[in-house]
């Protein structure tokens, strides 16, 4: 293979420091990405607080029928729950050597 020319190398030379100077370019002055992404976020934020009153409205709205509850078949419904009782979570610090057990000096 013949080694590239003179022209050849300074072309890529050129090209390779175009290709930098623009990667450089968009690095240093931000982009218009970050303008877009504000944007986008205003936007979710007001989609999402529409969304949440308007939840909020139907909420309010609701009216729930208090003659359920005084009809003869809810009134004979039993609770059969069982009671959980607390149990110790564990040690203060899980990491710490256990007492009594055998502890290594190296």
């Amino acid at each position: 293979m013949k080694p590239p020319s003179s022209s050849k190398k300074t072309l890529i030379t050129v090209i390779v420091v175009i290709i930098v100077l623009a990667v450089a370019y968009f690095y240093f002055s931000g982009g218009s990405a970050p303008d877009d992404m504000g944007t986008l976020q205003s936007q979710s934020a007001t989609v999402v607080g529409t969304r949440v009153l308007s939840l909020l409205n139907q909420i309010e709205s609701l009216r729930i029928d208090t003659e359920l509850f005084k009809t003869p078949a809810y009134q004979t419904l039993v609770d059969y729950s069982i009671a959980i009782p607390e149990l110790p979570v564990g040690r203060p610090n899980p990491f710490a050597p256990l007492s009594g057990a055998p502890t290594s000096n190296q």
